[in-house]
C-alpha cells in the first residue's frame, strides 16, 4: 500500500514538473539592450520583462543594468504568468 501512494505521489510530482514552463532559449545581451528590448524581441511585449528579471535573478542584481555577454534564460509563460509580469511592469517601471 506504501508502495503504491509512493509510486502515485511521485507521478504527480513528475506531471507538475512537466507542466511548469521552463526556459527553452538563452539570449546574449548585446550592447544597450535593456530588459524591456529584450522582453520586446523575444517574448514579445516589452511589459514582460518582471519574467525575464525573475528568471534571471541568479545573475542580474539590477534590472536596469545589464551587461554585454550576460547570457539570460528566456522562458516560456503560461498566459497567467504573462498576465503577473504585466501587472508587475505597470508597478515597477523601468527606465
Amino acid at each position: 500500500m506504501i508502495g503504491a501512494r509512493a509510486a502515485a505521489l511521485g507521478a504527480l510530482a513528475l506531471a507538475s514538473v512537466a507542466a511548469t514552463p521552463g526556459p527553452s532559449v538563452l539570449h546574449e545581451v548585446r550592447d544597450g539592450e535593456t530588459l524591456v528590448t529584450i522582453a520586446a524581441e523575444t517574448l514579445g511585449d516589452p511589459a514582460l520583462w518582471p519574467a525575464l528579471y525573475r528568471a534571471n535573478r541568479d545573475q542580474i542584481r539590477d534590472p536596469a543594468r545589464l551587461y554585454p555577454g550576460q547570457k539570460l534564460a528566456i522562458p516560456t509563460l503560461t498566459t497567467e504568468q504573462r498576465e503577473t509580469a504585466r501587472r508587475d511592469a505597470q508597478v515597477h517601471k523601468l527606465q
